[in-house]
């Protein structure tokens, strides 16, 4: 198997690495793995580089970066099996989740929007010739259930909630192109849970035990759905736990 992971230097990512080395079987299986600064992390760290790991320096926020990860991954592989990428922001030093309206700030929304919906659809750009000759190929994004429109019911968070909107709809789309050059393959976003990362650690107040899933508890999770997954299901939205959501 051929697996791409973006953002496997740390949190959820990782624990896809790890769930994924774990798995595979014999020689005939390779990972290509990114992060922003491959050796600084603590996936290079613990899946170093070998004959079946490559470390590929990648930034959602520098376009360039994710053409040229394209380029690397098509030198040593003529298609990929499993696309799968993590990356989020809800908060950080450049955006903060909006509680009204009058928080909303331009730079803001557009930062969010670059990682949260351009960042994916632009690694399937880069990717397309890999994943669209006729082979079984899953390419999941992970989303969020509050990227729902039907679903919102609470309001605030108005860049996260649109940019996690807009990443389900560009993938949708994404989708319906794809199944007409690869009827074998899907393409999804997920639901993670509420996972304990850097991303949920200042809303974890409020949550249940039982619902503060750890990385590797979710990334279980979600590599079972994927592996239940085939071309019916390409353009869903799909939970921790295999249920479809409603965008």
């Amino acid at each position: 198997m051929k697996i791409f992971i973006q953002g496997a230097g740390r949190g959820i990512g990782l624990a896809f690495a790890r769930h994924a080395s774990a798995s595979q079987q014999g020689d005939e299986w390779h990972m290509f793995l990114t992060a922003r600064n491959p050796e600084d992390s603590d996936g290079f760290k613990e899946l170093p580089p070998s004959a079946n790991i490559t470390w590929i320096a990648m930034d959602y926020l520098d376009p360039d970066s994710i053409t040229k990860a394209g380029m690397i991954v098509a030198a040593h592989s003529n298609q990929l099996d499993r696309v799968i990428s993590v990356a989020g922001v809800l908060r950080d030093p450049a955006v903060s989740p909006e509680k009204r309206i009058a928080d909303l700030d331009s730079a803001a929304m557009l930062y969010a929007y670059q990682i949260n919906a351009m960042g994916p659809v632009l690694l399937a750009k880069a990717l397309w010739p890999l994943i669209k000759g006729e082979h079984p190929a899953i390419f999941a994004s992970l989303s969020a259930r509050v990227g729902s429109i039907s679903d919102n019911r609470l309001g605030g968070w108005y860049a996260y909630r649109a940019s996690k909107a807009a990443q389900n709809q560009l993938l949708r789309t994404m989708s319906i192109e794809l199944a007409r050059y690869n009827p074998h393959a899907c393409v999804v976003t997920l639901h993670p849970g509420t996972v304990d990362t850097a991303l949920s650690k200042p809303f974890q107040a409020h949550v249940p035990a039982d619902k503060l899933f750890t990385a590797a508890y979710s990334a279980d999770c979600l590599w079972r759905v994927m592996d239940g997954l085939d071309a019916s299901d390409t353009g869903g939205f799909f939970a921790y736990d295999g249920s479809p959501i409603n965008y």
